[in-house]
């Protein structure tokens, strides 16, 4: 495990009650939140922590703090909650918008991201259990994705009839789920019209209970409870909904527990997971000789718990575990202990140690902390080491803080094979997973951790770049329009770390990006013309441009039908409301950021290599289009009609009061992007004609 940085948030510690402040949790956009005292700005390592200034600051200084950031940038803080008391609990939703905050009084306060900026979070809900709350999650089951990497076929294109059926109750409306010392279960959900409800696990006898857990099933969630004592008794509930609408209801059961000997130590954590169909759980125990880990396996044939000592420590204590949220199962020997395989055991001599929950088997002990480079001399003697551990969603990376307050990210995944075919289908799946977004939002960031490293050169960066064109590339022309922009993206972050200022990078944003988004434009604008016509893409495009009513040109046995009734293919007369019809204002806009790309290294005066991807252009007539739209974007440039694009920063002349100083210096700014046009015209044709005149393309 290798750490990809570390930063000093200089939070107090006093002691053990450093385990009690302190609570995190990452959501699927890679944003943290994590409680603490108030945070002071000194640091002893390279980054330095930066507050956000709000007006809870001065509160902040006597009270218990809930702190969010990106792991891309975990040195910039925003402060979101105090408390009198401590936090208990942090838990993020599943669209990453949502964070559930639980006091050791049983407050819970809801908060929501507002525009998407994690430094203004409204608190929109407040609900009081006055229980002490021993365990809170954010319902909703993701299927685990097994992966053959003998299969080229895509995991996520074309899977989004799969989704499960407990989406619609999940994303934007979904349930907090809380459940308390008696056994109850404490429901809020984001739904604002539907009220909180209270659910008794054990209705005639309440239970007294000081460890919990929560996982999400395919109907519902299980529960599992136990003591912090020696000789525990631990309970297993299956909880599903009896029902979503009008409001939320449940119906549960009781499966067979299990009482863990006297001998064994007192039970300190209980984790819950699936290991090939069976329930599973880890406890973690201590005795006056050491720690341990057992699991308990519950065997359908013999109808009961059969357990085994998974780590024994009698020399370094056990500090933390975490399990990964990643779905990928890979079935390869390459991949044991790692994504969705992975349990990380953190101990109090610095270790960090990988196991394999699929063959139980131990893969890796690592000593992150024992880097100089990164961690100064404090003022304790003891080694660093981690008190609380947690997987990124794509299980990639994992997050941590030490007992002295320092930050830690580190990459879970072994990069010693990183160029081997198996390794860069995996990459691929974990790119589609972000591109597809189904049926969990993803995020992109952690996976290009992986990347980001001396294991990867621009050769294997190009092969990536190429699998990840070629399969997008089989795709039908709705899907190929739904994923782009996420497709973009990846293109743009790989080409970033390929080579980001030499010659040789620019051909992934010309080749690819140019080829794709030319392709989506070209086979949607036919879906407004008659092709018998056989006019080129100038014409046809200002003729869209200038009708009023698109209807009369569109051809309707090729539109996608929207409505509940059957489509009438004789009717002269039909309903836009009733079929989706493409936005020309997005056209443009994507055409817009396309084009500045290749901008941005004509003025550098650059002339793409077109080295790799070369099955992309097959001759100079995808070329040829592409001059016959470089025409028509400078006319609409000319004409001031190209719409606002973020990339692009084009803007139509303001119809506001201008001074002719405005006007002027706009006026330069449109002429020089009409010289740049030019030159973009230019630069094609040249390329054409060395297409065309030295020898073919597929040569190249």
């Amino acid at each position: 495990m290798e750490i990809i940085y570390a930063v000093d948030v200089k939070m107090t510690n006093d002691g053990e009650e450093f385990d009690r402040v302190l609570a995190m949790d990452v959501s699927c956009m890679n944003i943290l939140a994590f409680s603490s005292y108030y945070l002071s700005t000194s640091s002893k390592l390279k980054y330095s922590p930066h507050l956000v200034s709000t007006t809870l600051q001065q509160a902040a200084k006597s009270s218990f703090c809930v702190y969010v950031c990106s792991l891309e940038q975990p040195w910039h803080y925003g402060l979101i909650a105090t408390s009198i008391v401590p936090i208990v609990h942090l838990v993020w939703s599943l669209d990453g918008i949502h964070l559930l905050v639980c006091n050791q009084t049983g407050l819970c306060r809801i908060f929501k991201m507002k525009n998407g900026c994690i430094n203004t979070m409204d608190n929109i809900y407040q609900y009081e259990i006055n229980e002490d709350i021993l365990n809170a999650k954010y319902i909703f089951h993701k299927e685990p994705i097994v992966v053959n990497l003998d299969r080229k076929d895509s995991l996520f294109y074309g899977k989004e009839d799969s989704q499960s059926s407990m989406l619609p109750c999940a994303l934007n409306a979904g349930n907090f789920i809380c459940v308390t010392t008696s056994g109850t279960i404490h429901t809020l959900p984001l739904n604002r019209s539907l009220p909180p409800y209270r659910y008794f696990l054990s209705q005639n006898d309440p239970l007294s209970v000081s460890l919990c857990d929560i996982s999400a099933t395919d109907k519902g969630f299980n529960v599992i409870l136990g003591e912090r004592t020696q000789g525990a008794l631990v309970h297993f509930f299956v909880v599903h909904y009896e029902a979503l609408d009008p409001k939320l209801s449940y119906i549960s059961c009781r499966r067979r527990g299990f009482r863990i000997p006297s001998c064994y130590g007192t039970l300190e954590s209980l984790l819950y997971f699936q290991r090939n169909g069976n329930d599973c759980i880890l406890a973690r125990l201590s005795t006056s000789s050491g720690d341990l880990i057992d699991l308990y396996e519950y065997n359908l044939e013999q109808e009961e718990w059969i357990s085994i000592t998974l780590l024994n420590s009698p020399q370094a204590q056990i500090t933390s575990i975490a399990l990964s949220p990643s779905q990928l199962l890979i079935k390869d020997n390459d991949f044991q202990g790692h994504f969705g395989r992975q349990i990380l055991v953190g101990l109090s001599d610095g270790s960090i140690l990988v196991y394999d929950k699929l063959n139980l088997k131990c893969k890796e002990q690592s000593f992150p902390m024992s880097n100089a480079d990164l961690f100064m001399q404090t003022t304790t003697t003891k080694a660093e080491y981690l008190v609380r551990i947690q997987h990124t969603n794509s299980g990639s990376c994992c997050l941590g803080f030490t007992q002295s307050g320092v930050l830690i990210l580190l990459r879970t995944i072994s990069l010693d094979n990183a160029s081997t075919s198996a390794m860069l289908n995996v990459l691929v799946h974990l790119f589609e997973e972000y591109i597809v977004q189904s049926p969990t939002p993803v995020d992109l960031w952690d996976i290009l951790c992986l990347i980001s490293n001396p294991h990867y050169d621009n050769a294997t960066i190009n092969e990536l770049i190429d699998q990840l064109v070629t399969r997008y590339d089989e795709q039908p022309i709705e899907l190929k329009r739904n994923y782009f922009a996420r497709f973009k993206q990846c293109l743009y972050h790989l080409h970033r770390l390929a080579s980001p200022f030499s010659t040789e990078s620019c051909e992934h944003l010309t080749s690819l990006l140019v080829y794709h988004i030319l392709i989506i434009v070209r086979d949607y604008l036919r879906l407004f013309i008659y092709e018998p016509t056989n006019r080129n893409f100038v014409d046809s495009a200002q003729e869209i441009l200038q009708q009023t009513l698109f209807i009369q040109n569109v051809d309707i046995k090729r539109i996608k039908y929207l409505g509940d009734q059957p489509l009438t293919i004789d009717s002269t007369t039909i309903d836009p409301k009733n079929y989706q019809l493409i936005s020309f204002t997005s056209l443009i806009n994507w055409i817009s950021d396309i084009i500045f790309y290749l901008i941005g290294y004509l003025q550098l005066q650059q002339i793409p290599q077109w080295l790799s991807c070369k099955h992309l252009f097959n001759d100079s007539r995808q070329i040829q289009w592409l001059r016959e739209f470089i025409i028509y974007f400078y006319i609409l440039n000319k004409m001031n009609k190209i719409p606002y694009s973020k990339l692009a920063h084009i803007q139509p002349i303001s119809q506001t009061a201008q001074t002719s100083q405005d006007s002027q210096q706009q006026t330069n700014n449109l002429s020089t992007q009409k010289d740049i046009l030019k030159d973009l015209y230019n630069c094609l044709s040249k390329l054409n004609q060395k297409i065309d005149g030295k020898f073919s393309f597929v040569d190249l």
